[in-house]
């Protein structure tokens, strides 16, 4: 690599880790620690976490009034229970991971009116929260769901579904370094069934490009920056059939652009149960119409509402 593209490459991440320490409103302090870490990083090859580690501490004293505390081992965001990543990571639970999945249960009465939580939607730098209610969808999990989690991660949806009181949740995650916190996650939460697998459009091995540390962007996408290792896939038709389902109330998924797959290998269960939905349609730039269109040729009494990274759809 020339000198000039090695350093464009630099000036290119320093952007975007600029922006993203404007987003996240971060203090001159945590500015700092941030290009302190960067540099750690380019001559060790160790993230430290030092600015998510100063982020994070600044962020539990504000949720504390929310019934966040520290116990051993984990994380308690009220009822939801997390656990401890190592420095290079943990900061991420308080950062778009809080956002996403935790801010509405935590400090907003778990309402997701769309009139109240418009913003969150709007926010340049989150993806936003994984419910909505309109006059067109109800798309939220309910006391005693049966619920599918799609690119589980550490399984922070999953214990939030818990803590709503879903009877069952079934959290795919197919790498093995994050595997290992969603099993403590199961742990921790009562009713997550945790499976090490990925979601596809039929039962096969795939390549699966993991990044360093507990990636929220691994993926099976040929092309995908990242170590390559060969995975275990299945399809949802296929997992509810063999696991004699009755029932699938709710799926989420964030599979970093395998959700037409995983759509078209649910066919059967979109048919047959209607499940509520919440996609990511971010990972690739035609998502939004494919996703839609497939839900809609599956099952024509699905109401589809699009918003700027996700796509929520309810009978």
């Amino acid at each position: 690599m020339s000198l000039l593209r090695l350093l464009h490459r630099k000036l290119q991440t320093a952007r975007r880790l600029t922006s993203e320490a404007s987003a996240l409103h971060y203090t001159p302090w945590e500015f700092f620690l941030m290009y302190v870490n960067y540099a750690i990083e380019n001559l060790t090859g160790r993230n430290m976490g030092l600015h998510f580690e100063a982020y994070a501490g600044r962020i539990k004293k504000r949720l504390a009034q929310y019934g966040y505390s520290d116990e051993p081992g984990c994380h308690k965001f009220k009822d939801v229970r997390l656990p401890v990543l190592p420095p290079s990571d943990d900061g991420t639970i308080f950062m778009g991971v809080y956002t996403d999945t935790l801010s509405i249960y935590m400090e907003r009465g778990d309402r997701y009116d769309e009139a109240e939580i418009q913003e969150m939607f709007d926010d340049a730098h989150g993806d936003g929260p994984y419910g909505l209610c309109n006059a067109e969808v109800d798309v939220t999990v309910q006391p005693g769901d049966v619920v599918i989690d799609a690119g589980s991660w550490i399984g922070d949806f999953a214990a939030y579904a818990s803590a709503k009181g879903a009877s069952a949740v079934y959290a795919f995650e197919p790498s093995d370094e994050t595997f290992k916190y969603l099993l403590e996650t199961a742990r921790l939460n009562p009713n997550i069934y945790p499976v090490k697998a990925g979601i596809g459009e039929t039962k096969a091995k795939s390549s699966f490009f993991v990044s360093r540390g507990l990636s929220e962007g691994n993926s099976t996408l040929v092309g995908s920056v990242g170590e390559e290792r060969t995975i275990d896939i299945t399809t949802i038709d296929d997992f509810v059939r063999e696991n004699g389902l009755r029932r699938v109330d709710f799926i989420k998924a964030d599979i970093e652009g395998a959700e037409r797959q995983m759509l078209r290998g649910a066919a059967e269960t979109l048919r047959r149960f209607a499940p509520k939905l919440a996609i990511c349609t971010y990972h690739l730039p035609d998502d939004p119409e494919v996703l839609e269109a497939i839900i809609r040729e599956t099952n024509p009494a699905y109401r589809v509402v699009q918003k700027r990274k996700k796509l929520f759809a309810s009978v």
